[in-house]
């Protein structure tokens, strides 16, 4: 009995996740990488400054579907123009928040969405959406730095928090350098450090719901 079927006799399998996906294999699956920029950590009072995404399936990215966009917010900035770049000008010339939000909600059936430490972003997400009367209901996501602590645990590895930021993690699979704190090429990174990670777990063949002992999958 392989580790696969071990941990599915042991832990069994999420009855969360939505039928669309339960029995759809990996390589099937598009997946939608995104990042926001917030002007904060506290989810309570963060504001988007910027959000990125991209899309891709089995192993490959659509560049095509890349999208970037810098928000316009009133709220105060904080360290973003130190972290982000991103300015009060540049804030000052952005977009509305609606219409991606709108844009973003498009697939939010289509594709299974990623995040590095989902939780930050999501809560975020779900407060503006929900504001914004955009539904947000029974989207899934994968976590990859939940995902990442699962593959070194696996492995015995000793490992700090700021070891599995996403530029560690990409590291360890040997990426190159990406320019940190831009929602693009973060969702980018994500997206790339996604394919690494289930092809380092050999997925590929597997099920969506073969993937729910590792505790990175979470409906909304």
């Amino acid at each position: 009995m392989n580790w696969w079927h071990k941990s599915k006799k042991f832990l069994g399998v999420s009855a969360g996740i939505p039928e669309k996906w339960k029995n759809q294999h990996w390589q099937d699956v598009p997946l939608l990488a995104i990042d926001l920029e917030l002007t904060s950590l506290d989810t309570s009072v963060a504001a988007i400054t910027s959000i990125g995404w991209v899309s891709g399936i089995n192993g490959q990215t659509d560049l095509t579907s890349a999208f970037y966009q810098v928000i316009n917010t009133a709220e105060d900035l904080q360290q973003s123009p130190v972290i982000h770049g991103l300015t009060a000008e540049h804030i000052a010339q952005g977009d509305a928040l609606a219409p991606a939000l709108q844009k973003l909600a498009t697939m939010l059936h289509s594709h299974i969405w990623v995040f590095h430490h989902a939780p930050l972003d999501t809560q975020v997400l779900s407060r503006d959406m929900r504001l914004l009367d955009i539904p947000l209901d029974g989207m899934l996501s994968l976590d990859t730095l939940c995902l990442e602590k699962y593959i070194l645990n696996r492995a015995q590895a000793v490992f700090s928090r700021d070891s599995v930021v996403l530029s560690d993690c990409c590291r360890r699979y040997g990426f190159p350098p990406a320019p940190a704190h831009n929602a693009l090429d973060d969702a980018m990174a994500t997206l790339q450090l996604a394919f690494a990670q289930l092809n380092a777990l050999k997925v590929f063949p597997h099920k969506v719901s073969d993937l729910s002992h590792c505790r990175s999958l979470q409906v909304y």
